[in-house]
């Protein structure tokens, strides 16, 4: 469930003598694009917006001073530390500038009643952070020919009265116009980010199987009126990244979780993750609202449904970037944004792409630039644990060291 709200953003230049970087954060609130202005999330190289006082004088790109950093590490992880506990991150952080500084840091617990602690190996549930993989696999079933973008989805869904209006590629870009299943048409603002159970216009059951609730969830989509007219504007929706996991199975002859295992995370690496719940899966906690109906079988699916940890993601981030799973050309075409900075299950900012995630208890952000040079990942088991709010604070004070 995309918390795009408070989306991850980057580093922007204020004022003309003094530079300051800022993190934003895609406060995955299941999924909105409010705040995605100019900014991106995370350490990343921007250049300088201001124009000089005169046109012959070049600009000159603003970068991180990488031999302080390296020299000044053992500090600033100090710091970054001492942020997470002052802050009360409880989970796992990680945040990777260039090849001289890298942190990890980690709080809380992954298991009370075991006395586990969170670790560098815990797994989380990371929310829609899933949709940038079920997008991978759209785009791989494209390069094999099995899938067009510009197809209308009647292909797949001859009865739905609207079928004949929204492509594969409104899908993927949120700009369908379908109303979310999970949030109050896109509306992430408030901290409930999902429907309480009470509210469901549709019924889903911790007792049924993820086919009976997945029906359940699909006949609602295509029962409700458009929010929009197709392709006009952008409105984060679940619904398209539900509907998109669907068609996947429908394309591949196999379930939407065996294709992603099979053809993402085994040759990727990621050993860890999947879509069952393991060993060391951190228990949530503190949440107060009754969104405990999204973990029901089937409900999270291709919009929400990964578990994974900070070793797999970076693995999954390498895969992305070195075009092993998919082309250089579809990773462009992914990384392009479209509507409201949004490309293919990711928010773009320049050479900045991110996404956040909530789900239940689970907060989730991821925030890369293509050359892996600054990377961001924050995962926390505790509802009140925001990953926006600790890449303000960690950003804050590495802006010294860029300029």
């Amino acid at each position: 469930m995309n918390k795009p709200s408070k989306i991850a953003v980057c580093i922007i230049l204020i004022l003309s003598i003094t530079c300051s970087v800022f993190f934003f954060g895609c406060n995955d609130k299941e999924g909105s694009s409010a705040n995605i202005a100019e900014t991106t999330d995370g350490p990343t190289t921007v250049h300088n917006t201001i124009s000089s006082a005169t046109q012959d004088t070049p600009t000159q790109p603003f970068t991180w001073n990488y031999s302080r950093l390296k020299q000044n590490s053992d500090s600033l992880k100090s710091e970054f530390d001492n942020i997470i506990t002052k802050r009360k991150f409880r989970g796992t952080a990680y945040v990777k500038i260039g090849n001289d500084f890298e942190y990890i840091g980690t709080n809380g617990f992954s298991n009370k009643d075991k006395h586990t602690h969170n670790s560098l190996d815990t797994c989380y549930r990371v929310a829609s952070i899933t949709k940038q993989f079920t997008a991978v696999a759209i785009m791989q079933l494209k390069e094999q020919g099995k899938i067009l973008l510009d197809d209308t989805i009647d292909k797949y869904y001859p009865s739905y009265k609207y079928a004949d209006k929204i492509t594969v590629k409104n899908l993927l870009t949120m700009t369908a116009g379908l109303k979310d299943y999970i949030n109050k048409d896109g509306n992430v603002e408030s901290s409930s980010y999902a429907l309480s159970q009470s509210e469901l216009a549709y019924n889903v059951s911790a007792d049924s199987s993820a086919q009976e609730n997945k029906k359940n969830i699909m006949n609602w989509i295509f029962s409700q009126e458009l929010n929009f007219e197709p392709d006009s504007k952008f409105m984060y929706s679940n619904s398209s990244y539900y509907l998109l996991g669907d068609i996947i199975e429908k394309v591949s002859g196999i379930s939407y979780e065996e294709y992603i295992v099979k053809n993402l995370l085994e040759p990727a690496g990621m050993t860890s993750s999947g879509f069952d719940e393991v060993e060391n899966l951190a228990v949530g906690y503190q949440d107060v609202y009754d969104n405990e109906w999204t973990l029901y079988p089937g409900v999270c699916y291709s919009a929400a449904g990964l578990i994974s940890n900070v070793p797999d993601l970076l693995k999954w981030l390498d895969a992305l970037c070195t075009n092993t799973i998919i082309s250089e050309e579809s990773f462009t075409e992914m990384t392009t944004p479209y509507k409201s900075k949004y490309g293919y299950g990711l928010f773009i900012s320049g050479d900045t792409f991110f996404h956040s995630g909530k789900i239940d208890k689970y907060n989730a952000e991821v925030l890369f630039s293509e050359n892996q040079g600054q990377v961001f990942i924050a995962l926390s088991n505790y509802s009140q644990s925001d990953p926006t709010n600790i890449q303000n604070y960690l950003i804050k004070i590495l802006s010294p060291y860029y300029g």
